[in-house]
């Protein structure tokens, strides 16, 4: 007797679909053109325009029209200069809304190599007025409970660009031994950076904090000088940024600071000195006991106390140093562990917060990694595509730009709950359409429920479309 073997499909295949070629114009990334429209309509797009170099050369392409065709190519996830001529070159759509030919590779690298120092600095500065037009934008637009907090709190921190190339310039060993470049990035809560700079991969983290910090804090001096009183921002940075430029531009600016406390502020040494009654127990928040009651752990022990620290290069101030002690289990040993110990320091008014209320705005800052992760990820920020330093200074620039972009949309869209730029691209831009030119006209055939989320977007954004704007394709 023969035994019938067991299907391990159970039977199932998949439906037989049979491909038919169509000489229609189709589109696979349908709201590019919708989300490029935006920009160029705001007045955003003229001081962007102003931060460009000219282009002279009788083959030009528009400098405004080049530096969009590359924010374009970075808001669809391209990973490098080549994508935009593979994916866009020879395509119909994209030329009737860029009004002509896709530029070869090595163009965009040529333009990259036009920006000198001047644009660079002049594109830098754009990325801080872009960041408050948009946080005025969400503050006027978006529900009150989801508004950006009136002080705005402002991270900064350096990161490395990993590189392979031996003739890129600028890159050289990091202190992880990593050959590298290195930026260091200002962003607020929402999620928008305000300034940028790159670095050749051995420079010091925090050397650039002062002057970038300068720039971010410099339009918040009118508030300043009306109400002399007031905090205008609140800054946090790892221990990199404690030392003595960094909280003068700080202080000078009218803005707090939460630091993590480096290790030659003798801190560790107070430990030893505080009494049972100097340390304030940590109260776990609501949802910190959900999330570990969500894990079947238990809350570790936490600590508070302060000590007050008086710099060397003024030692007439006094700033406060919260010291922090937690208690780490043991992964092996049952019932044994140690306490770990970290330490902040601030010019808050200790008078008007618990010192755990500073320390959650601290902890608050940890976000800022996923913002880099964000632009290393789904920008490709990891890598820079040129062998000229000043190229990859204004390709990092134009990046950031990009990244403000997609971050205001989806604020916009999702005010409580942003999506990452991944999500947002299948959500609005790898849509599928069809081109159709009517009396000179380019229209795009969309699904009903995409249209409808332009609408939606459309009408967040205050505007009032009459149509569709023109799309371009990859297909």
């Amino acid at each position: 007797m023969i035994l019938k073997s067991k299907d391990p499909k159970n039977g199932f295949k998949l439906g037989n679909v049979k491909l038919k070629v169509s000489k229609e114009k189709l589109v696979s990334n349908a709201g590019l053109g919708t989300i490029m429209q935006l920009f160029d309509d705001s007045p955003l797009s003229e001081k962007f325009a102003e931060c460009l170099p000219e282009r002279r050369s009788n083959n030009t392409h528009g400098s405004y029209r080049m530096a969009l065709m590359m924010l374009t190519s970075l808001i669809h996830g391209d990973d490098c200069l080549d994508d935009i001529e593979k994916e866009f070159s020879d395509n119909d759509s994209f030329e009737s809304f860029f009004k002509g030919k896709v530029p070869v590779a090595k163009t965009f690298g040529d333009y990259l190599r036009s920006f000198d120092d001047e644009h660079i600095q002049k594109l830098n500065v754009f990325l801080t007025t872009m960041g408050y037009t948009i946080r005025d934008h969400l503050q006027a637009s978006l529900p009150e409970e989801y508004q950006p907090q009136a002080v705005p709190h402002f991270s900064v921190d350096s990161t490395p660009h990993e590189q392979h190339g031996s003739k890129i310039e600028g890159c050289d060993y990091n202190y992880n031994n990593l050959w590298c470049l290195n930026s260091e990035v200002v962003f607020d809560e929402v999620g928008l950076a305000y300034a940028g700079v790159l670095q050749t991969g051995n420079t010091k983290p925090g050397v650039d904090g002062p002057k970038l910090l300068e720039q971010v804090l410099a339009p918040l001096k009118s508030i300043k000088v009306q109400h002399p009183s007031l905090r205008v921002a609140s800054v946090s940075g790892d221990s990199a940024y404690g030392f003595e430029d960094f909280i003068r531009t700080a202080t000078s600016n009218h803005a707090t600071f939460i630091i993590a406390a480096r290790r030659n502020i003798p801190w560790e040494q107070q430990i030893e000195n505080f009494t049972d009654s100097d340390w304030v127990k940590w109260e776990p928040s609501i949802k910190e006991l959900e999330r570990y009651n969500q894990k079947n752990k238990k809350i570790p022990e936490r600590y508070l106390a302060r000590w007050h620290w008086s710099p060397s290069w003024a030692p007439q101030l006094k700033f406060p140093v919260i010291i922090k002690k937690e208690w780490k289990s043991d992964p092996f040993f049952e019932d044994s562990g140690s306490f770990h110990y970290h330490a902040i320091m601030t010019n808050e008014d200790l008078t008007k917060y618990k010192y755990q209320d500073i320390y959650d705005r601290y902890a608050a800052r940890a976000n800022m990694e996923n913002f880099i992760k964000e632009a290393k990820m789904n920008f490709d920020a990891y890598h820079l595509p040129c062998l000229s330093f000043k190229a990859n200074h204004a390709f990092l620039l134009l990046l950031l730009v990009a990244f403000n972009l997609l971050r205001w949309i989806a604020v916009i869209t999702k005010p409580d709950k942003p999506h990452y730029a991944k999500k947002l691209r299948r959500s609005f831009i790898f849509q599928a359409g069809k081109i159709q030119l009517r009396s000179r006209q380019v229209f795009l055939k969309v699904s009903e429920k995409y249209f409808k989320e332009v609408q939606k977007l459309l009408e967040a954004w205050e505007s009032q479309p009459v149509k569709i704007f023109p799309q371009f394709s990859t297909a």
